[in-house]
This record gives structure tokens, sequence and C-alpha cells, in this order.
């Protein structure tokens, strides 16, 4: 008797819940696939409803210049300089490296990560999220020495020729289809390359009058070796590879593209004009001046002498080692970047445009003068020695960049000179935990060492609830709106020592008395000196309730524009974590946040999750399976509807502007039902303020 009562009365409040809310707003349907509410969705099987996903990152340590010594490792959304923001951090050493289990945006393809040395000095490298499992291993710095480039992957006159010269012979033509290669040496040649390609495969090669125009292709191969009395590459479409030794005498323009895999001597001026990208994979000599012009692009790669000058009014990228002799002159909007531990030495420098390190600290060593106008600037990742002190300031050096020497950069095959000594660990370490203090969030506590977050250390995630389980509510998904963000504190062995949250309660649009808990995962026992919440009793794992009544927490619902509104509630919770996992174990992540109905007639059992989320032990399954829903603890299903697989609550992970009241989310957000239907693959990002993603009609908003 007592069951059918409570269940009249259930039926009787789900009744009048739906009586006191408005008529279901109309909304714009999505175009892409003609839906106009929720229950129309055609919802993939394997849909998951997630808007983020776990990605298990490993950092491991090659640098063995400190032996056991921790490094910190630093993850962030974005490089810092651009307004990244923490996401984890943690110590790595050369036997043990930094595992993380973070919960990421499925917008986010890429990471930011940084490696502070014991002795404070840095690398940064962005890392690709191409898996679920994602593994890197950072050395003391990101630059490659090219080694053997001129004899790998080189081509060959073995096979596909046309034509084979072997001996001296002038006024060759190369037209479309041939393939011409010289394999005769210490011959003299001349030609003309309308199209097809010409290889060199001979030594001492002497070629007088050469041009190469249209879609021609000039090889050098690694058995080649040419000296070039008057080359020209003329064209935007023609290129030239060099995969051997290279002299040519003249000045040099090449236009289309250029390629050099081996040894460049240029005689005379050396000229990168528009339309031209020259890339530099081993060694090139200038006996004179070099200039990269217009939309011109050098990329150095390796090793470039330039004797004379070095003018820049087009773009440089530096990812080793360029030396000039005399002066170098960086203009108007020109910039020479500088990539993961380069170096740039000049004697002389005048700055009008602008000197940018990027991802690992570069070095710009001036021997000279220095002289920076207005507008000139030098930022980012680099650090600017001029020993005799900067002559003329009137630009700017900043925003990451720092006056300074001592930036250690190893000799390699492509750095011959390499600046500064090897660093040796000079930080204290106060709590001797192993952590240096500059390092240490908590320098005077050994517990504690590391500060971790999700879903950033600025940013804010927000669940959604439907609070009709388990029935099917209306989807305007704001009868419970919290907005939330974790810190989990690590200590030096990055196991999980406490958890620091901060909940809002942003909206209530319904008329129960809700209740509101997380279950993280560790075991109750293991969660001690509560604050800011309840650690609720009879729970298997360690279950912090927040509140048990939204309708006691807040006066207004904050759904129905226009009528009165509520200040959120919040709410800091804390609890320290004994005998904790490590975070790789625990995770950055959403955990189980989840709402029961505490209304008469339902109860504590009542529990509403995320889409694929268990319950915890209080939660009465036996309500599994009736009215709209279809869990089934043996198929491993929870919290979805029957036949559609709709959910009744949503992560999203930043600030999320939900529904107006009765306004389905499909009509609110346009994007929406084409992002499900795609079973996630396109518009990830439905949920962002971008044009023709809302109907602001049916957003709530103060």
């Amino acid at each position: 008797m007592k069951k059918t009562i409570l269940s009249i009365t259930a039926l009787s409040l789900l009744f009048l819940g739906s009586c006191t809310k408005d008529v279901v707003k109309e909304g714009t349907p999505d175009l892409n696939n003609n839906v106009s509410n929720m229950n129309d969705l055609v919802v993939p099987a394997n849909f998951t409803w997630e808007n983020s996903r776990d990605v298990n990152l490993t950092i491991n340590i090659t640098d063995v210049r400190f032996q056991e010594a921790v490094h910190i490792v630093s993850v962030y959304d974005e490089n810092p300089l651009a307004g990244g923001q923490l996401i984890a951090r943690g110590a790595a050493t050369l036997n043990a490296g930094f595992v993380s289990q973070i919960n990421l945006s499925n917008t986010i393809k890429r990471v930011f990560v940084s490696k502070v040395s014991p002795d404070g000095s840095e690398i940064n490298k962005y890392i690709d999220l191409d898996s679920k499992n994602v593994t890197v291993a950072l050395d003391y710095t990101t630059q490659v020495g090219k080694t053997g480039l001129g004899k790998t992957g080189s081509p060959n006159c073995s096979s596909g020729c046309t034509q084979t010269i072997t001996t001296s012979t002038s006024n060759l033509n190369v037209n479309n289809g041939d393939v011409v290669c010289i394999t005769g040496s210490n011959i003299t040649v001349g030609f003309n390359g309308n199209g097809g390609t010409i290889r060199i495969c001979g030594s001492n090669v002497n070629v007088q009058n050469a041009s190469v125009n249209n879609s021609c292709a000039l090889i050098v191969t690694s058995t080649g070796s040419a000296t070039f009395s008057n080359l020209n590459l003329n064209g935007s479409s023609s290129s030239f590879q060099n995969w051997g030794t290279v002299t040519v005498n003249n000045s040099f323009s090449p236009g289309g593209t250029f390629t050099n895999n081996g040894t460049i001597t240029v005689g005379e001026t050396f000229n990168v004009n528009g339309n031209t990208t020259l890339t530099n994979n081993s060694s090139i000599v200038v006996n004179k001046d070099c200039q990269v012009n217009g939309t011109g692009l050098l990329i150095n790669q390796c090793y470039l002498w330039v004797k004379k000058k070095y003018q820049n009014n087009g773009n440089t990228r530096n990812y080793s080692y360029i030396k000039v002799g005399d002066e170098t002159t960086i203009n108007g909007s020109s910039e020479i970047g500088m990539y993961n531990g380069a170096m740039f030495k000049t004697k002389d420098v005048q700055i009008n445009g602008t000197i940018k390190g990027y991802v690992s600290t570069s070095l710009f060593k001036v021997t000279g003068n220095t002289r920076i106008n207005g507008g000139g600037s030098v930022i980012n990742f680099i650090q600017y020695c001029d020993a005799n002190g900067i002559e003329t300031n009137n630009g700017t050096i900043g925003s990451g960049a720092t006056q300074s020497c001592g930036l250690y950069l190893p000799v390699t095959t492509c750095n011959p000179e390499g600046n500064g000594t090897a660093p040796v660990p000079v930080n204290p370490d106060t709590d001797n935990d192993g952590v240096p203090d500059n390092s240490d969030a908590y320098p005077n506590d050994a517990t504690k060492a590391f500060n971790n977050y999700y879903p950033s250390e600025t940013g804010r995630a927000t669940v959604a609830f439907e609070d009709q389980w388990p029935s099917k509510g209306d989807y305007d998904m704001n009868d419970v709106v919290i907005s939330y963000r974790y810190n989990i504190v690590t200590n030096a062995s990055n196991v999980v020592v406490q958890v620091n949250a901060n909940y809002s309660l942003i909206a209530t649009g319904g008329v129960f008395q809700n209740g509101f808990g997380v279950e993280f995962p560790i075991n109750r026992a293991n969660a001690t000196g509560v604050t800011g919440g309840t650690l609720e009793a009879g729970q298997t794992k360690a279950v912090v309730t927040l509140f048990n009544n939204t309708r006691a927490a807040v006066q207004n619902w904050n759904t129905k524009i226009g009528e009165p509104t509520s200040d959120s509630v919040n709410y800091a919770v804390s609890f320290n974590v004994t005998s904790g996992p490590t975070l790789s174990t625990f995770g950055l992540g959403i955990y189980n946040p989840f709402i029961w109905n505490n209304t008469s007639g339902f109860g504590r059992g009542y529990e509403i999750h995320l889409p694929g989320k268990t319950p915890t032990t209080l939660a009465n399954t036996t309500l599994f399976g009736t009215s709209s829903d279809n869990s089934s603890v043996s198929a491993g299903r929870y919290y979805v509807t029957k036949p559609n697989g709709l959910p009744w609550a949503i992560n999203i992970p930043t600030k999320f502007d939900y529904p107006v009241e009765r306004a389905d989310i499909n009509t609110a957000f346009t994007k929406f039902a084409t992002w499900v239907q795609s079973n996630g693959t396109t518009f990830t990002d439905w949920y962002t303020n971008q044009s023709g993603y809302r109907n602001t009609n049916n957003i709530y908003s103060k």
C-alpha cells in the first residue's frame, strides 16, 4: 500500500512539474538535419554525449645532465604567452616520467608543454593530441643537428632517365616530360630548362649558362658536385634541390622552391625574393650579402653563414644557427623568428621590425652595436645578448624576452659555436621534497607540491541536468545548472593528496527539491577533513554532497527572461586524500556529478547522472528500465532514454549559456543536432557563440 501511495505521489508531482512550466517554445530547427526537437534526433548507437575526452599524456625525460634530479613538467591548453592556461604540473626524472590523465575539450587538438630543468632552464614544445595515449620525450634542447641530411632520401640517376649525359655539352634543352641525367664527371654543360627534370649525379660538373624556367626541376644528388658560373632559377613553379655540393659563382636570386640538403657556397649576393621559399636543412655559406625580400621566406634548419650583411625585408625562420659577419638589418613589418633553442649571431644589428622567439628560448647575440628604432621589438622566448650593452633602444625588449647572455646551447653539427656552459642545479628546496622552491606551489610543506586543474587554472566547466528521470524531461537542460573548477593537489611524487573544488549553483529551472553531489574515484575511507560539503555516509566511494534542496538554496529559477533573478550560490569544497593514487589514476576531469530528486515521494535513490556514469551505492537501481529509462547494469549502459538514447545531463568544458525555460536545447543551439547525428565528428564547438550557432531568443541571459 505504501509503495502504491508513493507511486501515485510521484506521478502527481511529475504532472505538477510539467504543469507549472510554460508551453514548450518553438525554435529554429537545425538546417543540416532538419531536427526540430530532441525526440526527433537519430542518435548513433555508440554516441557518448561527451564534449571532451580523456588523454593519457606521458612526458619522459632524456636530459642526462642532472642524473636523477627532478625536472618540472607543466601542461597548458596553449602557449601561456598567448593566453594559455595551466592544466597539469608535476615532477619527472630520467627513470620516472610525468604521467597524467587529462580530460580535454574535443576542440583542443594540441597542448603546450614546458620542462624546467633543475638549473631553471626551460624547454617548451607543442604536442599534438592525435590519439588517446600520447608519449613524448624532452631533452635539454629540441634543436636537432642535421648530420648526413645530404645523403638521406636523395634521388639518383639509376632509373627514370629519358636522356643521360656523360660528356661535355652545351645548349641542352629540357622540356616537359624530359628527365635528363648528367652522370659524367669533370665535364662542362649548359642547359635551358622549360619543364621536365635535370639531375646532376656526376662530380666536379662545371655548369655554364644554366636557366631553370617554368615548372622545371633542377636536382643535384648526393653523389653530385657542381659549380655554376651563371645559375638562373626563374618563375614560382621552378624548383631546385641540392643533396650534394654546389658552388654558385654569380649573385643568386632563386625563384620558386629552393631546398638545400647538402652544402652550398654562394660567391656573390644571395637574394630570397617574393614568392620564393628557401629551406636550408644543411649548410649554406654566402661570401657577400644575403637579402630576404617582400613575401620571400627563408627557413634555416641548420647552418647559414653570411660573411657580410644580412637584410631581412621578408620573413626569416631560424631553427638552428645563423651567423652574420657584418650588420643585420630587420626592416619594417618583417620578422626574424627564432625557434626551439636557435642562435643568431651578428656583429651589428639595426632593428626596425621584430625578433620573436617561439616555443623554446633562443639566443640573439650581438658582438658589436645594437640599434633598436621606434617600432622595433624583441619579444617572446628570446635571450638578447649584447655583451657591451645596447647602444640605442627606442623600441621594445619584453613580453618574455630578456637581456642576458647565459643561455646554454650545446655545440652540434649545425651550431659549431654553442653558447654558455652546461648548467648545474642552483635553486633552493626549503621543504626538501625534491621540488625547487620556484616550482613548488607549497615550498614550506613537504606533503604538497603541485596544483592541477580541470578544466584549467582560470576556466570553469558546466554540468546541466534534466530532473524528470526516469521519465523524459523537456530538454531545456536547466533544471539544475552548476559551473565548477577543480584543483587537484599532488606531492613531489605526483600522488594526489588534496582535492579543492569550487561549485556555483547557477540555475534551478524546476519545481523538484533536487540535491547535488559528486562521487570521486577513491574509497570513502581515504577522504578526510571534508569542508564545504558533506562526506555522505553509506557510500563505498567518496561522495561529497553540497545541498539537498535546490528550492531552498536558490529562491528564483534564473531560467525565465524578465522574471526576478537570484545570485549564484558558491560552494568551496576541500578534503584531504590519504594513501592516494597517482594523478594518472585519479585523473583530471569531470568525475561523477549527479543530482537526486529529494522531493517527497521520490527520495535519495532517484539519482540522475551523466550518460555512461555509474550510480553510487545509494542509488535505487530497481528504477532502471522503468518509464523512459534504458539503463542496464549487465549491459554497462546508464542514464539514457529508450528508444533513442537521450541523456538527462550534459557536461560542457567551459561556461555554458543554457536554454530558457521549456526551450529544447536543440532549438537554442543550431549545430547541436548536427553534432549528435554526426556521432560527435562535426561541430564539436556547437555550444560556442560563433555566428550561426545560436538562436538567442531561446538562450537565457540575466
